[in-house]
């Protein structure tokens, strides 16, 4: 009798799932090859993504209005990109959301430099939860901040 390979759901689903979350990444670097394409950026792309750990991608332009969000952004709010299209950011945020974090977000984006913050965000459900964000200005060939990145991460308390 002929028996193929044991296969066990647990390494096979890793394999998946990896697989999967591999796909999607190059999807989002295509995509953000397109936008820099686009508008000239200055920006590395693939190595701030390799190099960072992340659930949700937003792109706002200079005004803070968001350009374009990943799937990962759908999983993590609720909120879909022909929702978020043309808003600020600041539609996440709610009573929880501290006005201090809020200020040194503006401080670093008024300075052009990165920012890593952490900070009570709102699903659309309305459920609160903690949203660690990198964000990264984006310079165009003329070293102009013309977009902003946002890494985001939903972090889990205990």
């Amino acid at each position: 009798m002929k028996r193929g390979p044991l296969l066990s759901w647990d390494i096979y689903s890793e394999y998946i799932f990896n697989f999967f979350k591999s796909l999607r990444k190059k999807k989002e670097i295509e995509r953000l090859n397109q936008f820099q394409e686009k508008f000239k950026w200055d920006f590395q792309i693939e190595e701030t993504l390799f190099k960072n750990e992340y659930k949700a991608l937003v792109i706002t332009d200079k005004n803070q209005k968001i350009i374009w969000v990943n799937e990962g952004f759908k999983d993590m709010t609720g909120y879909s990109l022909n929702f978020v299209i043309n808003k600020s950011p600041k539609f996440l945020q709610g009573e929880k959301t501290c006005r201090k974090t809020l200020q040194n977000i503006r401080e670093h984006l008024a300075t052009n430099s990165i920012c890593e913050e952490s900070m009570v965000n709102y699903r659309k459900d309305g459920r609160e939860y903690i949203c660690e964000i990198k964000i990264y200005p984006i310079l165009n060939s003329n070293h102009k901040v013309e977009h902003y990145l946002a890494l985001e991460n939903e972090l889990q308390l205990n």
